[in-house]
């Protein structure tokens, strides 16, 4: 007689018409008085092991225990034939551990299989030899009345990606809320986010390098470059769309860039190259992920950004007072104008100064209009030393600092340097602290590349917004000047709204004096009777440009009101063609809908391969249900053109099986084989800019400190104004 074969197939019944356990359990509740309307019964078959172990524990939920998984058989065929479910205090513990809830309680249920590969009850204990929980806070201490179903797990998992703290996914739960109770703890919603994010952590450099292959194939534009050491260490890494990169194209001439820190699970310091687009919103044109802070690091960061960009080298740019940043860009943007932000040098002012900067004291209101309203260096210059002298703060430290530095940050000095309008480093702390609210703070290498990406998708959109604003929406005439239709025709919004403040306010504006036909003296009405008045001079050259000493026009690109003044004088209808600077025009948009196309160009590819492989199909159940005979060479010349296909899409796996990283890997990119080490102590390292510029100066002289390029630093948080002050 030949051996008897073990039994095989699937792990549960699939039987979609037939009346669950649950159900046929509530249906009969009624003619049960005082038995618990779940109770277990000798022969109930389920679907699937699942099934038979959620009824048992709605029937410990009534009794007031807990369940788990128990002893399990399997066959030869790993077919499994039997599984009991028993109460969580049977058995005893192995380690003999005192804090422990088993005692060897029999209650139990035994499920063995049916021949169409359900389940059944075939052992059913009863007894406990434990108390039993009595209340609803009791129940669901019990780990089988506190566990997380697969969607509320997915739907912890993004509100901790998006940077929710527990307490707050607790509360969304309900859990241990004032409200309707729910039946889990926030030990097991802290032990799923904890095992959740070691799943993050865990191969953290091949999603990375999956993420930025996604990223490189929806976007061939995409750039990304990485600096390893001789282990293949990551030290460094950037990267820009090609939406960076377009932007950039328009509205690279003025940038900003400033680090920040707590952005990912290996403490790297986080670059934002930032700048200001047609519709003065903060545009990012890239980001990088640096091992320290030193001028080498920044050395790399900046020569990689410009070849990225095709070796355009931005005009100007502004940064904090970091003396390792500071010589970074006098060796690889030697074609750059170097400012720092104003904000950061001044925002110690009332630390510093003491008593001199109270409320009480004329001087804060002397001081701060000095750095905002005066515009002309030798008087700017001249009212300084009066004013510390005023004061009695000729000998204070940091107001000779700030002196002493005054090109590097002053009013006066700015004018002549093309900002866009920017004076500070805003825009990018504006951008980290956007980035720092969507992501935790020790996220790991590929979610917070991630993160980025959505943070690049949300300023699209809002350009996209701005975009069809202007389009869409006509903007109102406010003055009825004629020039202003003019304005109205070739300016985005945002920056209509501006030229009509600035126009505006050049009714304050009286003309004194008109010389050689196009030199003209304009001055602010309100300063007409004083002492000390402020004369701007205004040159313009009929047809061509105009040209005022205030020098907003340099500084930002925009006329300033003693220009429009004139301008308006002399009924001149449109802005001279000098004056229109390109990247604040409504044309300037047109390369974003080109590039907006371009990404586009894929997804349309895609529709259009699947309607053609669509039709493909329909002609062919066609020919095969009609009785029109296929003739040879039809038939032939068909096979051969799906044969070709066919080949040419093997060739292209093949292509992609042999490297995966293919694309990332260009222009003898180097990929990184580990990511850097991970740092206990968090925060910003100990040696600061503040730091090293103590050390240089107590160690080789404040002078020799200078020369070596050791310039004053000061801490980087605090409010920022929305923006600067226009003329």
């Amino acid at each position: 007689m030949p051996p008897r074969r073990a039994i095989s197939g699937p792990d549960a019944r699939m039987a979609p018409w037939e009346e669950s356990a649950v159900s046929r359990a509530l249906r009969g509740a009624q003619g049960r008085s005082n038995k618990p309307v779940f109770e277990p019964v000798l022969g109930a078959s389920f679907n699937s092991c699942e099934e038979a172990k959620d009824f048992y524990n709605l029937y410990s939920w009534e009794i007031g225990f807990g369940i788990r998984y128990g002893r399990s058989r399997k066959n030869s065929n790993n077919y499994r034939t039997r599984q009991d479910l028993v109460c969580s205090c049977h058995g005893q513990s192995a380690a003999g551990s005192r804090k422990t809830c088993r005692r060897g309680c029999p209650a139990m249920i035994r499920l063995l299989r049916t021949q169409d590969h359900g389940w059944y009850i075939s052992r059913f204990v009863q007894e406990h030899n434990h108390d039993l929980s009595e209340s609803y806070a009791e129940n669901k201490q019990w780990n089988s009345h506190s566990q997380i179903d697969a969607l509320t797990k997915d739907f912890i998992r993004r509100l901790r990606n998006n940077n929710v703290s527990i307490g707050r996914v607790c509360s969304i739960l309900g859990v241990g809320g004032s409200g309707e109770p729910a039946a889990l703890r926030k030990e097991t919603v802290r032990n799923v986010c904890t095992k959740l994010s070691q799943e993050n952590m865990r191969n953290d450099l091949g999603k990375t390098l999956d993420l930025l292959q996604q990223m490189k194939d929806a976007d061939p534009e995409m750039s990304v470059k990485f600096r390893v050491d001789a282990e293949g260490r990551l030290q460094s890494m950037l990267w820009c769309m090609g939406k960076n990169k377009s932007d950039y194209e328009q509205f690279g001439d003025a940038i900003t860039f400033d680090t920040t820190y707590m952005t990912n699970l290996y403490k790297l310091p986080f670059g934002l190259f930032v700048g200001v687009n047609n519709h003065f919103q903060s545009v990012i044109f890239g980001g990088v992920l640096l091992t320290t802070e030193s001028a080498s690091d920044f050395e790399w960061a900046f020569s990689t950004f410009v070849s990225i960009m095709g070796g355009k080298y931005p005009r100007t740019i502004l940064t904090d007072q970091s003396a390792a940043m500071a010589r970074a860009i006098r060796t690889t943007l030697k074609h750059t104008r170097h400012r720092w932000c104003r904000w950061h040098v001044l925002k110690k002012a009332k630390q510093k100064l003491g008593n001199a900067y109270s409320k009480y004291s004329g001087f804060k209101k002397e001081f701060n209009k000095l750095i905002t309203d005066e515009t002309c260096k030798d008087d700017f210059e001249l009212k300084w030393v009066s004013l510390t002298r005023k004061y009695n703060l000729r000998d204070n430290e940091f107001m000779k600092r700030l002196f002493y530095y005054r090109r590097m940050w002053a009013k006066p000095y700015f004018m002549d340097v093309f900002c866009a309008g920017m004076t500070s480093t805003q825009r990018s702390e504006s951008a980290n602290h956007m980035l720092k609210q969507v992501i935790q703070r020790e996220a790991p290498m590929h979610q917070f590349v991630a993160k980025f990406n959505e943070l690049l998708t949300t300023r699209t959109d809002d350009e996209g917004k701005q975009i069809h604003r202007t389009k869409q929406i006509t903007n109102k005439l406010r003055l009825g000047v004629p020039i202003e239709r003019h304005a109205q025709e070739i300016y985005t919004r945002a920056i209509y709204e501006r030229f009509c403040y600035v126009l505006y306010k050049s009714m304050d504006c009286v003309i004194l004096s008109r010389t050689n036909g196009n030199r003209f003296v304009v001055m602010h009405s309100k300063d007409i009777n004083k002492d000390e008045r402020k004369e701007y001079v205004v040159y313009f050259d009929v047809g061509s440009i105009i040209n005022c000493s205030c020098g907003l026009f340099e500084h930002m690109g925009m006329v300033c009101r003693h220009s429009l003044k004139v301008l308006v004088s002399l009924d001149q209808y449109e802005i001279p063609p000098g004056n229109i600077m390109h990247r604040w025009t409504k044309a300037a948009s047109r390369d974003f809908a080109r590039n907006e196309l371009r990404k586009k160009a894929g997804p349309m590819f895609d529709e259009t391969d699947k309607m053609r492989k669509k039709l493909l199909l329909e002609t062919v159940f066609q020919l095969a249900n009609s009785t029109v005979s296929l003739p040879d060479d039809v038939f032939l010349g068909a096979m051969r053109a799906l044969g070709h296909g066919s080949a040419a899409k093997e060739t292209m796996e093949r292509k992609l099986s042999g490297d995966r990283y293919s694309t990332v890997r260009e222009n003898n990119n180097t990929l990184p084989s580990m990511l850097p080490a991970r740092i206990s102590k968090g925060g910003r390292p100990a040696n600061t800019c503040m730091n090293s510029y103590l050390a240089e100066s107590s160690r080789y002289g404040v002078k020799k400190a200078k020369k070596r390029g050791i310039v004053d630093p000061l801490d980087e948080e605090g409010p920022i104004s929305k923006f600067p002050k226009m003329h």
